[in-house]
């Protein structure tokens, strides 16, 4: 049996070349910076694991694991513990390849790579605005209060007094999970 995982950075994304008609699959909506066992859909795919070991978990690419080598590694490492089949489909291999493991780590670096260059093109992009004036951001040293804080994401306020988990409530509402710990604290 074939599955799917992917991954998604937001919700306007469209999950579709990461996904095959009829099969079933686990698509997480989330930066590639929260750690694979910290993901909704992985942690859904981890128990569907427990009671079909012989399914064959595909990805597209090693970076829909995640943009850490660390945290890649540590999840190549768990599925290698559990006798778990991981499909890398963009490189062909498998975790039952003598050379999966190599080169899951040098693209697992190549990935952690990307995401600091990302980091750095956002930082140039701001720093450009700011510079002809179409970016100003939150004046240094303003805060929002908690009523307005409260308002401003009533849709995290009722996940939250419904008793639904952090995780949940960022998935539900494609806010991060530091805005929903923020809301949290107001509450």
């Amino acid at each position: 049996m074939n599955i799917i995982y992917g991954r998604i950075s937001t919700s306007e994304q469209n999950e579709a070349r990461q996904t095959v008609k009829g099969t079933k699959s686990f698509i997480d909506v989330c930066s590639g910076s929260i750690p694979f066992f910290e993901r909704p859909q992985a942690k859904k795919l981890i128990e569907f694991l427990k009671s079909n070991p012989e399914a064959i978990t595909n990805i597209i690419a090693v970076d829909r694991l995640g943009r850490n080598t660390i945290d890649i590694i540590q999840t190549v490492e768990y599925f290698k513990a559990k006798n778990y089949t991981l499909k890398i489909d963009n490189l062909g291999i498998d975790s039952n390849s003598p050379f999966f493991e190599m080169m899951v780590s040098i693209i697992g670096t190549l990935a952690t790579q990307e995401k600091k260059t990302i980091a750095e093109r956002c930082k140039q992009g701001i720093e450009i605005a700011k510079s002809k004036g179409l970016y100003t951001g939150r004046k240094k040293g303003t805060v929002d209060n908690r009523e307005k804080i409260l308002s401003k994401h009533s849709d995290i306020v009722i996940c939250l007094n419904q008793n639904m988990n952090v995780t949940d409530v960022s998935e539900v509402t494609g806010k991060t999970r530091a805005t929903v710990y923020k809301v949290k604290k107001c509450l």
